[in-house]
């Protein structure tokens, strides 16, 4: 399987309001997703914003949580990278992997007008080329980000009546929709 690598975006999100705007860090966002990475051998977490404050606050988090004692919140942590912008990321992983990784967004709105890939089609993608995927906060990902992405990944619970899950939560079901044991060897 090619590597994986994710996400967490601040810039370009949407608020309540649909206006465009950074979205601040949550501090439980950066060890609860960077464990999830770890459970399902993501590569790299990058957890990118453009505010110098909330770079610094990034950056104390995974401080703390590399100082602690329990090695394998430690080894999760150091899958996390602090970036300004996502076209550092992008560059990162082409330099690393020498080749472009494939970007897949994700969003909570169902039947958006950019190409969407089904999860059987993203498991056997994934095996291919590297992937770097978005997870939005706020309000969502605005339209400019949504429609860069190379595809995007299926809404979880689209239908439900109610579709408004933490990142942290939603991060966890799409990596295991993507890698869980249930599709290990799957095509």
């Amino acid at each position: 399987m090619a590597n994986l690598y994710i996400a967490l975006l601040h810039f370009p999100m949407r608020d309540r309001a649909g206006h465009v705007v950074a979205t601040a860090l949550t501090s439980i966002d950066v060890p609860d997703i960077a464990r999830t990475a770890r459970t399902y051998g993501v590569t790299r977490f990058y957890v990118v914003t453009p505010l110098e404050s909330q770079r610094r606050i990034a950056a104390r988090l995974r401080e703390f949580w590399l100082a602690e004692e329990t090695a394998n919140r430690r080894e999760a942590l150091e899958l996390v990278a602090i970036q300004e912008d996502l076209e550092d990321c992008y560059a990162e992983i082409s330099h690393l992997e020498g080749q472009a990784p494939a970007v897949w967004g994700t969003s909570a709105r169902a039947g958006l007008p950019y190409p969407q890939l089904s999860w059987e089609e993203a498991r056997r993608l994934l095996r291919a080329r590297p992937t770097l995927i978005l997870f939005g906060t706020g309000h969502g990902m605005a339209e400019e980000l949504l429609a860069a992405c190379d595809a995007l990944l299926p809404p979880v619970r689209a239908g439900a009546g109610y579709n408004h899950l933490s990142v942290r939560a939603a991060a966890a079901i799409i990596l295991d929709r993507l890698k869980g044991e249930d599709h290990d060897g799957d095509g």
